[in-house]
């Protein structure tokens, strides 16, 4: 009986300390894959939660845990033993065998369903490195002076719109776009880390044109171009507007043998694309033209960036990994190996580097690549991305001015504001007396502060017009500190009030409503009608006697779909037509 217990005692030991994953890929084989496609990374953190067990734990011995997949029915964890070569020593192990291994007591638990570690702390400077996590699919923001650690929810967990958040950068109008690799979208934040909405593809998740996203970037003209990774547009680079509409492939799928892209660089002159399969940083021209292999072999390049000097920085995520740096012509200069398994990668004015691995973020020595300090430990940090949204200027989308009865009535938009008190109004006159007349400030508007979002302004300009006089007006946008830039001008002609005329409808685009405006000069029957493109009437405004004069009528285009439609304006044996685009 003595023996039979034994041989269960021992058949129980052996299978607690064997692996029960399959043994066909190495420890860094299996990361590898979570980073080439982290759909059951994220299967694994949902099974984790739905069975109330952890999805990372860090020991304080340094040892990082985290999720990595489910195999045979288990949910199976990544063991990181070396914070600094994070492929060395490393584990594949259950929870069970976790347990067993290690004193969880003292350890810091994420259960995915509160963050530890991620205090909101104040993160008042305009200036920061932000660094998606994929353990809490967050973004966190760190000092660009010293690397220290600002804010560790700078963008909070966004469930069902973040899932494995990639790269973070600052839009040119001055949202936050966040690519994610699970979601297969590029997401919307402002400057405060609140969720405004999908960026791109406009519309929602298309896999017909991203799917399986990692870094993405913005050409000279502001457009959006994204890496992709899988799907029908698999190892191409599609290019988005503004509004996020998919204008085609600005590189085309495999251009140059370009196969599993990472990170999108654009210089002076070419545009630079690290790709972990082709094992390169590909070159491009400017309008996404293949030239060559500016490096190769290179084992999963991921970040590339370019340093002060022109000189450029790769992090290499495979073994032999490590930070390169090379020439502007893609000559190597140095290879440092102290910290492997390399994500991202970013220079501090100080002179030191600061890279990402699947244990944290390091600083080491730009000179010899030695460790310098490990300054935030965390299985998941990505790309690391400099800020300043202090530079964004306020953009005005648009500016115009029509005469309303005595008064011209100024509107304008802005698509971004930052640190906008407000808007000075200045008028200058010109006429056959004054031709050398000064501009004059006549008035002042609030600014709405910080914002990405859309404001719309009035000012009304109270006065006596004459007949053939020229009004010129220009806004001057002032920040709270004094500092002030002036808008485009635009000028009014005061024209005969005894004339008949159809204004362009204000705003244009609009959506749902806009006015049209247009002046009788005398009192008579008036129609004004609305056709869509095909001819069909689908509006009567107004059909009356109407007196003289400035008349104004607003257009409610709630139930109608977006497209172009026609305006037209009869009075006496007067006919006039003006075009209005309604975009929802």
């Amino acid at each position: 009986m003595k023996s039979i217990i034994k041989r269960l005692f021992f058949v129980v030991l052996i299978t607690s300390v064997l692996p029960v994953y399959s043994q066909d890929y190495s420890f860094e084989e299996l990361i590898v894959q979570k980073e080439l496609n982290p759909s059951s990374y994220i299967e694994a953190k949902r099974e984790a939660i739905k069975q109330s067990l952890p999805i990372g734990i860090k020991l304080q011995e340094g040892i990082l845990i985290d999720v990595l997949k489910v195999e045979n029915g288990k949910l199976l964890y990544s063991v990181f033993k070396n914070l600094l070569h994070p492929f060395e020593d490393g584990e594949v192990m259950t929870y069970d065998q976790i347990i067993n291994k290690y004193n969880l007591s003292d350890a810091q638990i994420n259960w995915g369903n509160s963050k530890s570690e991620n205090q909101q702390t104040d993160a008042s400077d305009t200036k920061l490195l932000l660094i998606p996590d994929w353990g809490n699919d967050n973004v966190l923001a760190f000092d660009p002076i010293t690397g220290n650690l600002v804010n560790a929810n700078f963008i909070p967990p966004n469930p069902g719109n973040l899932a494995s958040p990639k790269h973070a950068l600052l839009n040119p109008a001055g949202f936050i776009s966040v690519s994610d690799q699970i979601t297969d979208l590029v997401q919307k934040f402002d400057t405060a880390g609140l969720y405004l909405g999908v960026f791109a593809p406009a519309g929602g998740v298309n896999n017909a044109i991203l799917d399986n996203i990692r870094g993405h970037g913005y050409r000279p003209n502001g457009n959006l171009v994204v890496t992709v990774g899988s799907g029908a547009n698999s190892n191409g680079i599609p290019e988005f507007d503004n509004a996020g509409n998919y204008l085609g492939n600005f590189i085309a799928n495999g251009s140059g043998g370009l196969n599993s892209p990472f990170d999108i660089l654009f210089r002076t002159n070419d545009v630079l694309v690290t790709a972990s399969t082709s094992d390169a940083a590909h070159r491009y021209d400017l309008n996404g033209n293949y030239i060559d292999n500016l490096i190769s072999g290179i084992n999963f390049p991921q970040d590339i960036y370019e340093l002060p000097n022109g000189n450029l920085a790769v992090a290499v995520f495979s073994s032999p990994s490590g930070l390169g740096i090379y020439t502007p012509n893609g000559n190597q200069l140095h290879f440092f190996t102290s910290v492997t398994g390399l994500r991202s990668v970013y220079l501090l004015p100080g002179g030191t580097y600061l890279v990402t691995n699947s244990a944290g973020l390091h600083e080491i020595d730009s000179t010899n690549g030695a460790l310098i300090r490990t300054i935030y430990s965390t299985s998941n940090l990505q790309y690391i991305s400099y800020v300043d949204y202090s530079i964004i200027p306020v953009e005005l989308t648009s500016f115009t001015a029509k005469v309303s009865g005595r008064s011209v009535v100024l509107n304008w938009t802005t698509a971004t504001e930052l640190n906008n008190s407000g808007f000075e109004i200045e008028r200058k006159e010109s006429d056959d007396i004054n031709q050398n007349s000064e501009w004059v400030n006549i008035g002042f508007v609030n600014g709405n502060g910080t914002s990405s979002a859309s404001h719309s302004y009035t000012f009304i300009d109270d006065l006596t017009l004459t007949h053939n006089q020229t009004l010129s007006y220009r806004l001057k946008q002032i920040d709270f500190d004094g500092s002030f830039q002036y808008s485009q001008v635009i000028d009014v002609n005061i024209l005969n009030p005894m004339e008949f005329r159809l204004e362009q409808n204000y705003p244009n685009p609009f959506n749902p409503s806009t006015t049209i405006s247009f002046n009788i000069p005398t009192d008579g029957f008036v129609n004004l009608q609305v056709f869509d493109i095909m001819g069909n009437q689908i509006a009567e405004l107004l059909n009356k006697e109407t007196k003289a004069g400035l008349h104004s009528i607003e257009f409610d285009a709630s139930g109608l779909a977006s497209g172009t439609y026609f305006y037209k304006l009869q009075a006496g044996g007067n006919i006039e037509v003006q075009k209005m685009l309604l975009l929802k």
